[in-house]
């Protein structure tokens, strides 16, 4: 039965010289002589590879240390990348409410310095978050910052809170921050003061900044409008408005960063608490009644029915304590603080690739693209900076 078998499916198999279809009997000596070589099936394309090829495990990259405690760093809790000097790199530390700069950040050569602020335990009071803005300042000196703390403003424990905080305004010029102080209000370029707990803050364009309040729970808008130059306090300029009050949920310690993305007008947002990410929509809301600000100003308003709309959702259970967030190439990069993991998700939240880092809970927070398109992280327990690069 065997034999039979195989002669009937290959009845030329006991002629060498039996071709198909009539073929010469000078043609090859075997049909798997004939066929082309069998190349390597090519590599699945792998999304966001800063987090490495896909296998999610820390040993399949490297983590460089880009700076620690040798440079002063004092549980770093966001970095951010200066767009006027693109190889100079920002940190802001908790602990003694300084920044250090780290010089060509990127290469072997880097260096780094401390500064602090002679006014710091207000205006960078418990720093959470940075970001850079815009290069026009009212006194001709290109380049500015802005900042926002977790603090009631008890400037360092040393008067009772009285809630007069929110995010200031600074020179990244080095001639200027920190090192001007001409009214004893140190070097700060403008503040405004209806976010206490600031945890979190985004640039979208000129003065323009969001940011999140832990107190309120609330995303709150700034403008600062023109700066009152250097070591000024004239706020009369400034306008801010509070959107969806109480639909986030703040965790002590944790940052919750914002990101503004310009092609639809998008705040992304990782809402801790809650363990989600959420976007508003801020071109939506209308505005409704006034607010008693802290200060003279020229608008504070609550914004009503604004859009708000889970993007990577609590049910999944991909996330448990979002922290930092960054966006790059379409993708949303998010660290969770609980678990040491950083993601990578889709705008519609599909989780496209993640690395384990192996850093124990709370480590995780602030993260930015370096101009060598490598993702740079705060490690807050380990007082460092640290750098993904991946394996060949």
């Amino acid at each position: 039965m065997k034999t039979t078998h195989l002669l009937i499916l290959s009845p030329c198999f006991a002629f060498a010289a039996c071709g198909g279809g009539g073929g010469s009997p000078s043609g090859p000596a075997s049909t798997e002589d004939s066929q082309p070589p069998v190349e390597d099936a090519p590599a699945p394309l792998v999304r966001a590879p800063e987090l490495g090829k896909g296998d999610h495990s820390s040993t399949s990259v490297v983590f460089t240390e880009i700076a620690g405690a040798a440079e002063k760093l004092a549980t770093p809790r966001d970095l951010a990348f200066n767009p006027l000097r693109p190889d100079e790199l920002w940190v802001l530390n908790l602990r003694d409410e300084s920044a250090v700069i780290v010089h060509d950040a990127s290469t072997s050569g880097r260096s780094a310095e401390r500064r602090k602020d002679a006014d710091a335990s207000h205006f960078m009071a418990k720093p959470a978050a940075l970001a850079f803005g815009a290069d026009e300042t009212s006194f001709g000196v290109p380049g500015t910052f802005a900042s926002c703390g977790e603090s009631h403003n008890t400037r360092d424990d040393t008067m009772p809170a009285d809630n007069f905080m929110g995010p200031a305004l600074w020179s990244s010029d080095l001639s200027i921050f920190a090192k001007k102080n001409p009214h004893g209000l140190g070097s700060h370029l403008d503040m405004l003061h209806n976010s206490p707990l600031c945890m979190g803050i985004a640039h979208q364009s000129a003065n323009i900044y969001w940011t999140i309040s832990g107190m309120s729970n609330a995303i709150v808008k700034y403008d600062f409008h023109r700066d009152h130059n250097v070591g000024n306090d004239d706020h009369s300029d400034g306008e801010s408005y509070e959107y969806v009050r109480g639909l986030l949920k703040y965790v002590a310690g944790v940052p919750s960063h914002l990101a503004y993305r310009d092609a639809d007008a998008a705040l992304l947002i990782a809402d801790t608490g809650n363990a989600r990410i959420v976007q508003l929509d801020t071109t939506s809301g209308t505005k409704g009644a006034k607010l008693t600000s802290m200060e003279p100003m020229a608008a504070y308003f609550r914004m009503n029915d604004a859009t708000l709309t889970d993007v990577v959702t609590a049910e999944s259970g991909m996330l448990t304590s979002p922290s930092g967030l960054e966006l790059r190439n379409e993708l949303i990069y998010v660290s969770d603080n609980a678990n040491g993991r950083i993601s990578a998700f889709t705008a519609e939240g599909e989780r496209v690739n993640w690395i384990e880092t192996g850093l124990p809970p709370g480590s995780l927070g602030g993260m930015a693209f370096g101009p060598d398109e490598k993702l740079y992280f705060v490690d807050m327990l380990g007082d460092r900076v640290l750098r993904i690069d991946t394996k060949p």
